[in-house]
């Protein structure tokens, strides 16, 4: 294992040159040069950045989505890739082996980290992979920018117990961890703007106990047709407050272009909140007031829930206070509950089942589905056996080629009360809206999937505002402390990444593996060990005919091990 201890050690000089994947425009063409990536110099660092050599790289979809489409990309819009290429990727893992002299006694060679890529400066998004070059290249230099941010430091300290691979993939890791930790407020925003709407039909007695006192005050409300006892009420409270009061119409106000970060229907049809919720702030939420069931369903843009963390409340009562208060919105899996993960066969449907499935406060049972026959059989390979030893109930099944015994089981599930959680790892509205039929009263669906914005499904409201008080929930994206949870959860045992690894492959790869995802080949995570300069793409099942060593050093189900990187690396680097 010589070479293996001299690379974990960085025994060995620093290279004058080194490779990298430059992104030159839009598509996998454009990626490197001839399908090949280019030799750079290794960056020259000052007294006040470090030098990475980057182990190992997981692909994501969102380098997937970045390649694609290029300078056309929102987070590259006005860059000429051509003159000023980007380096992609986000998911590394990191060792030390340059340090400046200002950082002297602060890190070490050999330190390893990973990094947290939302990079923010001086209130600026910067991120790596967009703001900065990102992890498909062998070396980086890391300057103030990551070392001092706005979130303090963004390298995360990784043990040297932990793999490289699983190392690289606490970043996805830590968005399955952000999409559960989310925190929802239970009343208006404090100094927010506030919408009240009604209609002619709107009732009488609507009141407001302390949604507009302390934490809660908005500097700004804004009426619209109420009824004279709450406009009184309201009018009141902004003089006595010297608060912003502004009444409009209907008309007038679907003219402007005021947007608001608390919208409240009261006794609203369908047609008026579809129309107004287009008026809403990120971190909005949304609370329909209504006594009686809709005509219609409502239209909820999908892309706001999941990108921009809109949640939609209510209540059949009067007092407002009670559309955000009397049930508080749960964001985590609920203990010996029931969970259906839609779309589970996915890399990140995988790391939601395998996360419920870990849980110290688990579900009692758990549904995954997805449509493809080969992902659902990985599935269950991977995890029937770890759900048995955790006790939970888990059943895997595709709604097209098992149909009547997935459409028998929902429907035992609903004469049992139906789920606890849906966790959305799809795009096709459609399911969507019929997987909200089986939500238990008081469930959650949590929408992870990446629908663009602008996309609606239609909702009936009353299994929102009425007795079952379902919440629709979204989340993108993950912070510093997400991925810091992610990798204390991996150090204590409580979480094994590794898991979802089911290929990898060498530094060559890199184009190969993102022709791979895009055409959807292997069911998890693809790393790219990027100082094996060649070696192709190789799902962790192969390695039986491949690499009867490397093979034999698998995990249980057939899963990336720091025994099998070893013998891997040892035998495959330069």
């Amino acid at each position: 294992m010589i070479k293996y201890k001299n690379f974990t050690a960085v025994n060995g000089t620093i290279p004058e040159k080194h490779f990298a994947w430059p992104l030159y425009g839009g598509g996998v063409d454009e990626l490197g040069k001839g399908g090949l990536p280019v030799e750079r110099p290794v960056p020259a660092f000052t007294s006040d950045e470090l030098l990475m050599r980057i182990d190992a790289v997981s692909l994501c979809y969102t380098d997937v989505k970045e390649i694609k489409q290029g300078p056309n990309h929102p987070r590259l819009t006005g860059r000429d890739l051509k003159i000023n290429p980007i380096v992609p990727g986000h998911e590394v893992s990191m060792t030390v082996v340059g340090i400046g002299d200002n950082l002297t006694g602060q890190y070490k060679v050999g330190d390893r980290y990973t990094i947290q890529p939302d990079v923010w400066v001086d209130g600026k998004s910067i991120p790596f992979c967009f703001g900065m070059d990102g992890g498909y290249r062998q070396y980086a230099k890391i300057g103030r920018e990551i070392l001092e941010g706005d979130a303090g430091n963004y390298l995360i300290p990784i043990p040297n117990e932990m793999s490289y691979a699983a190392a690289a993939i606490t970043e996805p890791w830590a968005c399955v961890e952000a999409s559960y930790r989310m925190q929802y407020r239970d009343g208006f925003l404090k100094n927010g703007s506030v919408l009240f709407c009604g209609t002619e039909y709107t009732r009488h007695g609507f009141s407001i106990d302390s949604m507009l006192e302390g934490e809660h005050r908005p500097e700004k409300i804004t009426i619209s047709k109420i009824p004279d006892d709450l406009r009184s009420i309201i009018i009141d409270y902004c003089k006595k407050h010297q608060m912003d009061f502004v009444e409009t119409s209907l008309q007038n106000l679907m003219k402007s272009s005021e947007k608001f970060d608390d919208i409240l229907f009261l006794d609203c049809p369908s047609n008026v909140i579809n129309d107004v919720s287009d008026k809403l702030k990120k971190n909005s939420i949304i609370a329909i007031c209504n006594k009686e069931p809709l005509k219609e369903h409502i239209q909820i843009d999908m892309g706001n829930l999941h990108y921009d963390d809109v949640v939609y409340v209510g209540t059949t009562s009067l007092n407002i206070d009670s559309a955000y208060k009397s049930h508080p919105i749960r964001t985590n899996l609920k203990p010996g509950g029931n969970a259906w993960f839609l779309g589970a066969g996915g890399p990140m449907g995988r790391m939601h089942v395998q996360r419920a499935i870990e849980l110290h406060s688990k579900p009692k049972r758990i549904f995954a589905t997805n449509r493809g026959m080969k992902r659902l059989q990985a599935l269950r390979k991977s995890f029937l056996n770890i759900a048995k030893e955790q006790q939970v109930e888990f059943m895997a099944l595709s709604p097209r080629e098992e149909n009547e015994e997935y459409t028998r089981f929902l429907e035992k599930i609903s004469s049992e009360g139906g789920f606890d959680d849906i966790e959305v790892m799809i795009t096709n509205v459609k399911v969507i809206e019929d997987s909200m039929r089986y939500l238990a009263k008081e469930g959650v669906l949590n929408l992870f999937a990446g629908i663009n914005r602008g996309i609606k499904a239609q909702i009936d409201a009353w299994s929102i505002y009425g007795p079952k008080q379902n919440r629709l929930i979204g989340h993108s994206g993950s912070g510093l402390d997400d991925q810091k949870a992610v990798v204390n959860r991996a150090i204590s045992g409580e979480l094994k990444p590794g898991i979802s690894v089911v290929a990898v492959g060498g530094l060559n790869q890199i184009a190969d593996g993102i022709h791979a995802m895009k055409n959807w080949i292997f069911p998890g995570k693809i790393v790219i060990f990027l100082h094996v300069l060649d070696y192709p793409l190789t799902a962790l099942k192969d390695f039986k005919q491949k690499d009867a060593e490397v093979y034999a050093a698998l995990g249980e189900g057939e899963t990336w091990t720091k025994e099998a990187e070893a013998i891997f690396l040892n035998k495959e680097l330069q």
